[in-house]
């Protein structure tokens, strides 16, 4: 099984050759790099597969790169503006590889990339069985003190499962979608479903909940099909935690009920062009809110300004965190310390906000309002959808990650997660832990058991395919210590590594390591690019005698941006094992001085490059990545997203170029029978990007007038 990002680099400089006789007319504006991956001494092929090239000459694109999917013959072909670039292949199972290419305009270079396959990890991914009369859509999951394992299913069923056997017994059923469960006792089940929170108990002692109680109901819903009521959790002094995601709401057509009051009108109106973006709204009272119910049953608002809260959790220290979806207002996922009154980003649920419902904020006002996340989870290396944030306190029965928060996520990521009180505020570093080795998609909430794994309850119904992708896993480590950037923490001038075991002396030469800074915008739009991308250099990396620190000094340190570190391959601890993952987010919200409004800089960022004709094979990863989910992958669409046919007459085919550009970058209102508007793609997506994929869509489907 594999233990997450890439260990070894294999670093080559080529300088690109033209394959061509030399011609009297100008060279083409562009070069080519073409080759195969093939797995490392037995030249096979590898399954899932892609390529990365990153330079300067694309800072048009996202990122400044493309990424490819390998074709079905091993192969990959990147046309690109001439420049110095990296060109990296990963895939599954397999260490990324690294070779640095100089190109030339009109130039041909190939270049074949060979993949290692990874050392084998300390954690390996279990799934376990579930009883035949349950479908495996599970929603949430908890232990008892005594270790009964419990699990929700979105068919509205509690399973209860005996610490001592294999033995499952339906607990409850007849539930509404829930979605999360806090277990005090084995006759004692608290679930939170749409409507409400509910306390089962078993009365008679038969095994089978026989009282429902509603324990707090005082939040609005619909009948919307894309609507969630999150959680669940509990401190120690007995009070739930729970949050209300926002309503997908596109022409009202899918609301044919409501309870309380209904307000559809945003609460700032969208003042941009085309569709509005990301049709997510509070449209039910205290939608995109948290809120907590003490023991008593007595309900009371805590926090506003959320997308879709899905994981809420509560720390050792008794200090609530929640994890929120990218859209509108959420740049991207998030992970955040959320104190009472807070306000968290998202406009929508200020409409009911005592203090702001009858008063409309510009959205100057809203960003000065909103409070930043404790961490940023950048779109793709650590997911899209995260979910329920769990504590390890399994005193070393996972490895030592003890303290640290681990969530799994909609795609196929368990992402860990390393905080820290900087002058009286949390945040801290992100870091890929888990990625592939038979780990599933779904994995909305989780929990540490008795035997010390980590559960992970999986469902992504209504998101994408269900095929072998829901259910129950369990992550087991077996004892062996991983090579790993423990914690990522803030210094005077710039960071401190500490690292899970006693690392060689490649550690301490601060060319081993690179920095990137960025921002994300906040704004009313579905997602931000990164903004300000600027590389920060690493003037000095000091090795601790131990091998188990090292301090970073940087050029500059400034606070309000996300800061990417990547450790090179090079580094390894004293045995000569690479790292299992080699980078790190960490979100400087503010110095160690208290400081949290960025100075004057001497770094600056680089100038766009000029937009290409767009590219069919990276406009597929482009879609792969980004439309897949709503479109589908044959493109035939989604009559639960209200996507088209593009395989039907019509349609994209006999629009131009120009005007499929314009729909992806603004969006779309739907046409009936739809009922979803498409959003604008132009805040997530570069115009390069933009353009790559509209000559995938005319490639695929057809080439209808220009």
């Amino acid at each position: 099984m594999t233990h997450g990002l890439p260990s070894i680099l294999v670093i080559a400089t080529v300088v690109a050759l033209a394959l061509v006789p030399h011609l009297e007319a100008a060279a083409p504006a562009t070069g080519r790099v073409s080759g195969s991956v093939r797995q490392a001494g037995t030249e096979a092929s590898v399954r899932f597969a892609q390529v990365r090239i990153e330079g300067t000459a694309l800072t048009g694109r996202e990122n400044n790169q493309i990424i490819q999917k390998i074709g079905a013959d091993g192969r990959y072909r990147l046309d690109v503006p001439p420049g110095t670039y990296e060109l990296w292949a990963a895939a599954p199972d397999h260490e990324e590889v690294l070779k640095r290419v100089e190109l030339s305009a009109g130039a041909a270079l190939q270049v074949d990339l060979f993949l290692p396959p990874l050392p084998v990890s300390p954690y390996r991914v279990e799934t376990v069985p579930l009883p035949r009369q349950m479908v495996g859509e599970l929603s949430g999951v908890a232990f008892t003190p005594t270790g009964t394992l419990v699990v929700t299913t979105r068919r509205g069923e509690v399973w209860i499962r005996g610490a001592n056997g294999n033995r499952w017994r339906r607990f409850a059923a007849g539930l509404y979608e829930p979605f999360g469960v806090v277990a005090p006792a084995e006759d004692e089940i608290l679930v939170i479903q749409r409507p409400e929170i509910t306390r089962l108990r078993d009365r008679d002692g038969d095994g089978v909940a026989d009282e429902f109680h509603t324990v707090a109901d005082d939040w609005g819903i619909t009948g919307s099909y894309h609507e969630f009521s999150y959680g669940l959790a509990r401190d120690r002094a007995g009070n739930l935690y729970a949050s209300s995601g926002l309503c997908s709401f596109g022409r009202g057509v899918e609301l044919p009920w409501v309870r309380g009051p209904l307000q559809t009108a945003q609460y700032l109106p969208w003042p941009g062009p085309g569709a509005v973006p990301d049709g997510h709204r509070s449209v039910a009272r205290y939608q995109g809110w948290a809120f907590r119910v003490s023991p008593e049953g007595r309900f009371e608002t805590f926090a506003s300004g959320f997308r879709q809260p899905l994981g809420v959790g509560i720390s050792p220290e008794d200090e609530l965190f929640i994890s929120d979806c990218a859209g509108a207002w959420v740049p991207t996922s998030t992970f955040t310390h959320v104190e009472r009154g807070g306000f968290y980003g998202h406009a929508d649920s200020l409409k009911w906000h005592p203090d702001f419902k009858d008063r409309r904020l510009t959205h100057t006002e809203i960003t000065a309002l909103r409070r930043p996340p404790s961490v940023y989870l950048p779109r793709g290396v650590l997911g899209t959808s995260p979910g329920q944030p769990t504590w390890d306190t399994t005193s070393g029965r996972f490895g030592p990650f003890g303290g640290q928060v681990f969530m799994g996520d909609v795609s196929a990521i368990l992402t860990r997660i390393d905080l820290e009180r900087v002058a009286g505020a949390w945040q801290g570093a992100a870091f890929p832990f888990l990625r592939g080795g038979g780990l599933r998609l779904g994995g909305m909430h989780q929990a540490f058991g008795p035997d010390g794994a980590l559960y992970l309850a999986q469902t992504v119904r209504g998101w994408m395919p269900t095929g072998g992708n829901e259910g129950l896993q369990r992550v087991v480590w077996n004892g062996s210590d991983p090579v790993e950037v423990r914690t990522l923490r803030l210094s005077p001038r710039g960071f401190t590594l500490g690292f899970t075991v006693p690392m060689g002396a490649t550690a301490g030469n601060p060319d081993h390591y690179r920095v990137q800074r960025f921002r994300y915008l906040h704004h009313p739009v579905d997602g931000s690019l990164r903004a300000d991308n600027i590389e920060v250099p690493v003037t000095a990396a000091q090795l601790g005698a131990d091998g188990r620190t090292v301090e970073l000094d940087l050029l500059e340190l400034q606070p309000g941006h996300v800061h990417e570190l990547t450790v090179d391959a090079a580094v390894t601890d004293r045995a000569g094992h690479p790292l299992l993952n080699r980078v790190a987010y960490y979100n400087v919200n503010r110095l160690l001085s208290g400081e949290t409004q960025p100075g004057p800089t001497r770094l600056a960022a680089a100038r766009p490059a000029a937009l290409r004709p767009g590219d069919p094979r990276a406009g597929a990863e482009v879609y792969r990545q980004n439309c897949l989910v709503c479109h589908q992958a044959d493109g035939r669409g989604s009559r639960e997203a209200g996507t088209p046919d593009f395989t039907l007459p019509g349609g994209i085919r006999v629009k131009s170029d120009a005007e499929l550009f314009r729909i992806v970058a603004e969006g779309r209102v739907p046409e009936p029978p739809a009922v979803n508007p498409m959003p604008p793609w132009s805040n997530v997506l570069t115009e390069q990007s933009i353009q790559d994929v509209v000559a995938h869509l005319r490639t695929t489907y057809g080439a209808a007038g220009r």
